[in-house]
């Protein structure tokens, strides 16, 4: 029994380590611009930027979790 309730713990405490690892904010390399999320006021900006660099190659890549 006490076995059981520790590997539990033990996996509740992995899962919490895990999750607050991935809550962080991170940071872009030196040199690579910032990493933003899209909404109603960067659509905008990213779109403008689309289009002002309309004479060389573009990709845009969206990913989604779901």
């Amino acid at each position: 029994m006490k076995r059981t309730w520790i590997i539990v713990l033990a996996a509740v405490l992995a899962l919490l380590v895990t999750g607050a690892w991935f809550s962080w904010p991170g940071h872009a390399p030196a040199g690579q611009p910032v990493l933003v999320e899209l909404d109603d006021r960067t659509l905008s900006a990213l779109q403008a930027e689309f289009n002002h660099t309309s004479g060389s190659l573009r990709i845009v890549l969206l990913l989604s979790p779901t």
